[in-house]
Formats: C-alpha cells, structure tokens, sequence
C-alpha cells in the first residue's frame, strides 16, 4: 500500500517474497512501491484485478498487507466471506487498522518489519507449486492484455485511437523513470491495469487515492513536476472532461516553467456518465454527456508557448509522443490530444455502474 513508498531499499520487499513464494500485489496508491518488472509481480489489488489473477485471492491462504488501510478498492473481489483469508496488517499507526478480517496486526515502520521477517527467515527456501502457480496466471494475463488489446482496435471506429495503443506508445517514447500522476475518469483507467501499464525500473506513480475530485491529475502533475528533480519525466494521463477543467490553469502552467507531458483523451465529454446513462436509459435518452466539439485546448496552449498535437489515427501517435517528448525534455508543457472511443473501455469492466464497474 501507499505506506510502503520509499520503504523499500535494496527491494527488501520481493527478496521476502521471494523466500515466501508469495505473489506481489500493490494498491493503486501503492505502486511504485515495488518493481512491476519482478516474475512475482501481479498487478493492483481488488478493484483493478481481472482474472485469471483474481483467482489467487480466491486460492490464497494468506495476505501480508504493508502499509495499507484496506480500503474497499483494494479488497473489492476479495473472498466475501472474510474469515477464509487472515491477513497480516503492517502499519505505521492503530488508526489504519482494520478489524473485520481475522489474522494478526503489527505496528511500525514497513521497512523494518520486513527486515526483522527476512531475518527470521533466514536461510529458508519456498516450498510448494504456488510460484509456479503465480508464473501460469502471469502468462496467461498476458495473452488475456493481447487479446484484449486487438479486441479494442476492432471495436474503435475510424478517427480515434485505441487507448492500449496510447499506453504502449508511450512506454515507448519515455523514459522508464517516468513519474505516472493518473486521474479519476472511465478509459484513463486502462493505465491502472496491469499489464497494459507497467511502471518502469524507477518508475512512479501518483493517484487520486481517496480524494478523487474530476482535474486532480492533471492539476497534482504540476505539483510533481516542481517537486522532482529536473529531468524526470513526468506524464498526467487524463481525460477531456478533467482537463476541460484544468484548461483554465494553462498560463499558470507556463509561468510555473513546469514541464508536463499531458495526454489527453478526448471521447467527448463525460464518458463515466455517459456509460451510465446508456447503461439505463439506452440510445433513446434525450440526455447526453459525451458531445464531440472543438475543445479549444490548441489555442490556450499555443498562445502560451506551449506543445500541441491532436491525434485521430494510431499510425500518427508514436511520431506525435516522440516530438512532444523531446518539447518536454527541453523544458516546456506539451499537450498531446487524442481522440478516443467511448466503447474502448478498461479491461476490468463491460459498463461502469454506480461506485464500482460490473465485473467480466
């Protein structure tokens, strides 16, 4: 969990699981607290999970949760009936414990309770078929991402951009010391599923968490930047409907000299509402939450000196993130606005409803 950032010197964490054969799982809040690149690494926990991944919660016998309160995002698909999973809960403070779920409760600094577990277990060697059984569900995620991946390109019409494909871009054009700052909106959740995003080798990450107000990201991304030292790369993935909200903030950007690398996807509006609102009312509702218009974005950001590209075909998107790149590298915001598709939603869903999306 979050409680676990900046805890891990020397990886002390996946050397313990490594000597327990245990699966690694992060909260949303909580990644980049572990390498995403490590063979016992399988992804955000509870709400972010999909199968075949979320059956090693239904199989386990044990959770060692570090640093994390347990919120329902990250227990969300967990065994219903509490008492077939004790976890072990390592937090700095008694406020953040919860009680609901049997097991034990140590209070201290992440770190160093596990290395005082490492030192117990000195010299002992994992047993069993469970890392086995971690590896089989990793491979099989993976053909799980890919399919899911050209499923979306078939589903996108013509004029937009699969986001698998954004994320992949991306990975490509920057730095993998890259700091992540995600927002609270529908497809900018495809960057939460692993492995369709994976944070990498010195990788960051900063996430709404708790506090999910609509344009957080892209607002927090200028606080990152500032807070960072110069030359990490920083990257705000966003939606259109948050940075409607952010827009305004643009010359403050330009004074601050804050150099963020914004993508932008732009399905129209409000696509969380709208999948909502189709779910129930169908196409006949007078409604609308997602309108396509001219978002006014190239002209705020070109009268303050900073990059803008629109993208509306995959085949411009490695060229378009590249430039914007090397715009960010030299020190100025660039904003890359592509054009999205309301169906290509995140691999954790068929329709978002209410507080948490319908599970595949």
């Amino acid at each position: 969990g979050g409680g676990a950032r900046h805890r891990n010197t020397g990886r002390r964490i996946e050397r313990l699981a490594e000597r327990l054969g245990a699966g690694v799982f992060t909260t949303a809040s909580g990644r980049g607290a572990v390498a995403e690149d490590h063979p016992l690494y399988c992804g955000v926990s509870g709400l972010y999970t999909v199968a075949p991944m979320d059956a090693l919660w239904r199989e386990a016998d044990l959770v060692i949760a570090l640093g994390s309160r347990l919120e329902e995002t990250a227990t969300f698909g967990w065994p219903e009936d509490a008492a077939q999973l004790p976890v072990i809960q390592a937090v700095v403070s008694e406020e953040s414990l919860v009680m609901e779920r049997p097991g034990a409760h140590v209070l201290g600094d992440a770190g160093r309770i596990v290395d005082g577990w490492a030192a117990l277990l000195a010299g002992h060697r994992a047993t069993g078929d469970w890392s086995e059984r971690i590896r089989t569900a990793r491979t099989a995620l993976a053909q799980r991402a890919a399919d899911r991946a050209e499923e979306a390109v078939k589903r996108v019409p013509e004029g937009a951009v699969p986001v698998s494909q954004v994320l992949t871009a991306l990975d490509r054009a920057v730095p993998a010391d890259r700091v992540l700052v995600q927002e609270n909106g529908l497809q900018d959740m495809w960057s939460y599923f692993f492995p369709h995003y994976v944070l990498g080798t010195g990788g960051g990450s900063v996430v709404p968490s708790e506090q999910t107000p609509l344009g957080f990201g892209a607002a927090a991304a200028v606080g990152v930047r500032l807070a960072e030292p110069a030359g990490r790369p920083v990257v705000a993935v966003v939606g259109d409907g948050a940075f409607n909200l952010f827009r305004c903030e643009l010359p403050t950007v330009a004074d601050a000299g804050a150099a963020v690398l914004y993508l932008v996807l732009d399905n129209g509006g409000y696509g969380w509402l709208q999948s909502n609102l189709d779910r129930v009312s169908g196409p006949a509702s007078r409604f609308s939450f997602t309108t396509p218009r001219p978002t006014g974005t190239e002209g705020v950001a070109l009268a303050h000196g900073l990059g803008y590209t629109r993208v509306t075909h995959p085949d411009d998107l490695p060229a378009a993130l590249s430039t914007a790149w090397q715009r960010v590298a030299s020190g100025t915001t660039a904003i890359v606005e592509i054009a999205v598709a309301l169906p290509d939603t995140p691999p954790g869903m068929t329709a978002a409803s209410g507080d948490f999306p319908l599970r595949e």
